[in-house]
This record gives structure tokens, sequence and C-alpha cells, in this order.
């Protein structure tokens, strides 16, 4: 795989194509004249179909032979809160490793690691949380 594919694809996902998983008629691959249907690669935002297997990028200009793919959803790995994180550091003293990620919009882990460089402020009782104010105050931090 070449960086220009590797930009291709990405660009793709982040239109919303996603691997393509359903089952595809022989005949699709006749009428594309592929030549090897083994190698075929297929992404899909329904009905648009891209075929990404060889440097001919097929695109069919109908899905007739393609399985439609049931519509699936994603499971969300962002917690929702009810509280913008302005409010959420004014109503709570001390704040889980999660919504102090929600706060500074940055991931659990670069909590924990904020947490042990000394930026936050961590309570010393098990479990782990933060001070709301230190939270605060690296919320109104400017980098330049």
């Amino acid at each position: 795989m070449n960086a220009t594919l590797c930009r291709t694809l990405k660009k793709m996902f982040d239109e919303g194509f996603r691997q393509y998983a359903g089952e595809i008629d022989s005949q699709v691959y006749e009428q594309l004249g592929c030549k090897d249907a083994s190698r075929a690669y297929w992404i899909c935002r329904w009905p648009i179909l891209h075929c990404l297997g060889c440097n001919r990028r097929c695109t069919p200009k109908a899905p007739t032979g393609f399985q439609v793919p049931l519509v699936t959803v994603s499971p969300s790995t962002n917690k929702d809160f009810s509280l913008t994180p302005e409010e959420l550091v004014a109503a709570k003293a001390l704040l889980r490793i999660d919504e102090a990620a929600y706060c500074l919009n940055v991931s659990e882990r670069t909590v924990r690691r904020l947490v042990d460089e000394g930026v936050l402020v961590r309570h010393v009782r098990q479990p782990v949380r933060v001070t709301a104010e230190s939270v605060r105050e690296e919320m109104m931090r400017v980098d330049i």
C-alpha cells in the first residue's frame, strides 16, 4: 500500500465510507472487467461503492449485484454529560478521570499523565480523582 492509497483511504473513511462486508455477485466483476476478484477491497457509503483492490479504482454505476448492508451503529466511546465543562468544574470539588478528560477535551490516559506530572492535583484516596480547581486552571491555560 502506497502513501497515495493511504491518504485516499483516510479521506474516504473521514467522509463516512466503511469497509463493505456483504456478498458480491460474480457478474459484478465481469461487468467491471476485473482480472483478479480476490484482490478486491470494497468500501462503501451506501449506495456508493469503490474498489481499491487495484490501480483501476472501480466504481460501479449502480449497486446491483451487491448485498445491501445492514445499518450498524458503532458504540460511542464518549460518555454523555448533561453539564458543560465549566458547569462541571463549578459544581464539583473533585472530578473523576473521565470527567476531567471531558472538561479538558483530552483522553483519560492524558489526564493520568498530567496527574503523574503534577499538573493536576490528585486526591490522596482511591479512586483516583483530581481537584476541580486544578482542572479549571488547566482549562484556562493557553499555549502559544
